[in-house]
């Protein structure tokens, strides 16, 4: 499923046309065009390959996504400058859906059953010093063990800048009194995990931010090379059941955070005159296997972007008949 030079020519046209903002949500209306966004994590792209190939195949012209983060894409999809998204991750973007929940709808979920998120650190550490919990950093001396330099401080890999995550993070830091042993680095997340593997490779602690499954958890697998870490106290609702890789080792794990969910995020005026790009839209559907599988696939090297689009292609050949259906019904 190689880019088309139609779609290639459509991302340079939306460097131009982003200067008239309503003409050109109507001229897309009437064209049929359509702008993609997703997010600056790659998990999941290849999920908006295969919608587009949808969308192909009920006769849209699909641009190139536009990378962006969460907070950016509600806005554009907001202001009528891109169509939608595979990336709405909840209840992670709860707060900044809330602020344009009249121009920008939800549909799906996309993947069940959702994912396990939290904070993780190597298991060779956990198991030798008896880490099970957050607040276990409460104590200099385990937080000293995760510290680089001259700061005596724990280093969490938190969220990436924009995601309205890492806000999250730094509520916990305060709450659960971590301010004088942890320190919340927040920038590029693909970067700075990809040196936490490095790091765990070479024996050396981490503590980190991540979901599963992401770039970082398919290559440290929970369970294997790492491990999650509990948050006493949280609301029992909140509890995993049966989750590989739980520091406590018990078959219920509270990380504290809430599973996380995937949706398709629209611009409504586009998805109310486009009933069948809604359709097709709302009724698309993965497992989370899927995700794995494809994650596992770009740390073994595949994560081109020609790689990434042909995965897609794979799954849709591996999924023809449900997807097919998705397509037909869409039309009627």
């Amino acid at each position: 499923m190689p880019i088309s030079p139609t779609r290639r020519r459509t991302l340079i046209a939306g460097s131009l046309i982003c200067v008239a903002p309503a003409l050109i949500t109507r001229a897309h209306a009437a064209t049929g065009a359509v702008r993609p966004l997703r997010a600056p994590w790659d998990s999941f792209w290849f999920g908006g390959y295969v919608a587009a190939a949808g969308l192909e195949r009920l006769g849209y012209t699909v641009g190139e996504p536009r990378v962006m983060t969460p907070a950016a894409m509600f806005q554009t999809l907001a202001q009528g400058d891109a169509e939608f998204t595979m990336d709405v991750v909840m209840p992670s973007s709860r707060v900044i859906h809330e602020t344009v929940k009249d121009r920008v709808e939800l549909l799906g979920p996309t993947v069940e059953p959702g994912s396990v998120a939290g904070y993780l650190i190597d298991k060779a550490t956990a198991e030798k010093h008896g880490i099970r919990n957050i607040t276990d950093f409460q104590k200099p001396e385990v937080a000293t063990l995760f510290a680089e330099g001259a700061d005596k401080r724990a280093r969490l890999i938190g969220p990436g800048a924009g995601w309205n995550d890492e806000k999250r993070a730094l509520d916990d830091i305060n709450r659960l009194g971590l301010k004088d042993t942890v320190n919340l680095v927040i920038g590029e997340y693909n970067v700075m995990v990809a040196d936490v593997v490095a790091r765990q490779r070479a024996g050396k602690p981490v503590f980190f931010y991540a979901w599963f499954p992401n770039i970082a958890t398919v290559e440290l697998m929970p369970g294997r090379e790492v491990v999650w870490l509990e948050e006493p106290g949280s609301d029992p609702k909140l509890a995993f059941q049966n989750v590989p890789g739980c520091a406590s080792q018990q078959d219920s794990c509270n990380t504290g955070w809430s599973s996380t969910t995937y949706y398709v995020g629209g611009n409504t005026a586009w998805l109310d005159a486009n009933p069948s790009a809604r359709k097709f839209l709302s009724a698309l559907r993965m497992q989370l296997n899927d995700r794995v599988e494809q994650n596992l696939l770009m740390v073994k090297g595949e994560k081109r972007e020609r790689d990434i689009e042909r995965h897609a292609a794979e799954w849709i050949k591996a999924n023809q008949a449900a997807f097919d259906g998705w397509v037909e019904s869409a039309r009627t």
